[in-house]
């Protein structure tokens, strides 16, 4: 090898090398933003290639591709898959412009190159990733806690509310009885109505503090959701909405509170059908595995914004205008679920709807 050919052979490991290490010191500066720091990286790894000036760099993830330029309609290139855990997650790929290269252009090096570039890319979604789920777990215990305390306090004040609640209710019909003047039993009994709305909400409070005394029965499942469904027949046909239940094909027995049950399925379809368009379907699907039921409502309505997902489980938060909604119903939902021992899950996506997912043990 000639001392030309050495100097060239030696600044294309510097290259290489700098390469890598921009890598890692960009890791370091953009820690806060995947997005950013792909971007980036791509940017910088065409700057690594013997014809610098012509390559584009290419990152292709899962929903996420980067360019370091903008891509030839034709092009020759080398690429290497990215692997997390030996699961191919993606690729990284070097393009020429074929109209002046040709796949003999790109070194040997280069290869070898790109498979650093790989690994390391591979290092970084996989530490993204960690720290996502890290993340969502910490949201998650931060508000089970949450509600936890707020199971506490309204579980005082349902029991605080209870007995002067008793008493109006007592003493309005009592007055209505007795009373001779028309006026005085009509404003007795508004006041009788308030003191039973109000009554039914400390009622949804109790179920959310998980206070109400349950009535366990060995129940069939598909019966109970059907009878739920046809119940809310007149509000799917004045919504315009169509409903598709799929049975649980096993018609598994399982031992649950049928009233509090039937709440659930109500107020997630309440909830879905409000949230629903005209000419839409709501599918309710039940299964059974492992000794669990899950009770799955989706919907096509218009998802659930960002900002609101942590809290639609607190009693008293509504999306709905003002008298169109308590902010009872999902909180409700959590506490029986609760007081049965399951779990309740949703994923949503703005524009294309909401899906609950209630699991339930179901101790036969």
């Amino acid at each position: 090898m000639g001392n030309q050919e050495l100097v060239e052979t030696l600044n294309e490991r510097i290259k290489e090398l700098t390469c890598l290490y921009d890598i890692s010191t960009l890791a370091s500066e953009h820690s806060d933003s995947i997005e950013d720091l792909l971007q980036a990286i791509t940017e910088r790894v065409a700057q690594a290639w013997l014809h610098s000036d012509a390559a584009v760099a290419e990152i292709n993830l899962p929903n996420r591709q980067y360019f370091s330029t903008e891509l030839p309609q034709q092009t020759v290139s080398i690429s290497t898959p990215i692997l997390i855990d030996h699961v191919q997650v993606g690729k990284v790929s070097v393009h020429y412009p074929a109209s002046k290269y040709s796949s003999e252009s790109f070194l040997h090096e280069e290869t070898q190159l790109l498979k650093k570039v790989a690994h390391e890319i591979a290092n970084i979604v996989d530490r993204h990733q960690h720290i996502e789920h890290e993340e969502k777990l910490k949201r998650s215990v931060e508000r089970n806690d949450r509600l936890s305390i707020l199971g506490e306090i309204t579980a005082g004040i349902a029991h605080e509310l209870n007995t002067p609640l008793g008493n109006i209710l007592g003493f309005s019909q009592l007055i209505a009885e007795e009373t001779k003047e028309q006026q005085v039993a009509h404003d007795a009994q508004k006041i009788t109505d308030s003191a039973i709305y109000a009554r039914e909400v400390v009622k949804k409070l109790m179920f959310f503090s998980c206070e109400m005394p349950q009535q366990m029965e060995s129940i069939a499942i598909n019966p109970l959701v059907e009878d739920a469904l046809k119940l809310l027949k007149p509000s799917l046909q004045n919504a315009q909405i169509n409903i598709e239940l799929e049975k649980d094909p096993k018609n598994t027995f399982g031992r649950l509170d049928p009233i509090q049950i039937t709440q659930v399925i109500f107020n997630l379809l309440i909830n879905a059908i409000y949230a629903s368009p005209p000419e839409s379907t709501i599918r309710v699907k039940l299964l059974t595995a492992n000794k669990n039921l899950s009770i799955i409502i989706a919907d096509e309505g218009s998802g659930i914004p960002e900002n609101v997902r942590d809290k639609i489980f607190e009693p008293f938060f509504t999306t709905k205008p003002i008298g169109e909604g308590s902010g009872l119903g999902l909180s409700v939902v959590h506490g029986i679920v609760r007081s049965h021992k399951g779990n309740i899950h949703f994923s949503t996506e703005i524009g294309k709807g909401t899906t609950f997912n209630v699991t339930l043990p179901l101790h036969p």
